[in-house]
């Protein structure tokens, strides 16, 4: 199946809906805040785009994928801790080398606390090195996956680290779970209705890619906040009947 929105028309259509969806949605949650007098107090809002599938996937993956944003919502003043094995000193030396004062909050660390802080940054956002991957399942337990909280993969071998990040920040993550479902972080509610919007659009393409059967595979895209209910931007119309038998009718 190609891509629903692969004509000019059907791109058109999915922006007009999108745009639509993006708009009520913020709406809704600046209304809600104000209702609550929460504004000032409120921490940006994740927006998430809901996907979906026709069909149960058994395995899940624990390994994010990167998806390109045209509006990112890390900022370069955001807190990156990033986890290593030891030597500590090692990976310090080799941040200070190869990137820039851009990011002076980008701190390896190696000894948490306890395991269940392990791999959690709460005051930004939390990087590790490929080779910890395999322990994060025993290490942080199954609930840090359930929130998406688990750090992202960077290559400190990369021969142009600050490149490596630039894309790690202007990007969102996708988790593959067990299940028909799955959600992705798209946008959060200090952003326009018209930058989520145009997140989607951007990254949707590459979402799809990912999936098994790609569009054919799709059965509906919803966006919502954490606490909102959902809102429609795509479904998925009943496959095509290949053909209809029709009976004759005996007459009395």
């Amino acid at each position: 199946m190609a891509s629903p929105i692969g004509s000019q028309t059907g791109r058109r259509a999915m922006q007009h809906i999108t745009l639509k969806a993006t708009t009520a949605l913020l709406k809704h949650v600046s209304e809600t805040n104000e209702k609550n007098q929460t504004e000032l107090l409120q921490d940006d809002e994740p927006v998430w785009l809901v996907i979906t599938t026709k069909r149960f996937t058994e395995k899940s993956n624990i390994k994010p994928t990167k998806i390109p944003l045209r509006h990112p919502f890390l900022n370069q003043g955001v807190d990156i801790c990033l986890f290593t094995k030891d030597p500590q000193k090692e990976y310090k030396q080799l941040l200070e080398k190869k990137t820039s004062s851009r990011y002076p909050s980008l701190e390896p660390s190696t000894r948490p606390t306890r395991p269940s802080a392990l791999f959690v940054n709460p005051m930004g956002f939390s990087l590790l090195t490929p080779v910890i991957i395999p322990m994060l399942p025993k290490l942080i337990g199954k609930k840090f996956f359930e929130r998406k909280k688990q750090p992202v993969p960077i290559n400190l071998t990369s021969g142009n680290l600050e490149k490596e990040l630039q894309s790690i920040l202007h990007s969102t993550y996708m988790f593959k779970p067990s299940g028909t479902c799955m959600s992705i972080k798209i946008g959060v509610s200090s952003q326009s209705g018209s930058q989520i919007a145009e997140n989607i659009e951007h990254a949707i393409n590459h979402i799809v890619e990912r999936i098994p059967k790609k569009w054919k595979n799709i059965q509906s895209l919803h966006i919502k906040t954490t606490a909102s209910v959902s809102l429609p931007i795509f479904n998925s119309l009943p496959d095509e009947v290949s053909s209809i038998q029709i009976r004759p009718v005996k007459s009395e």
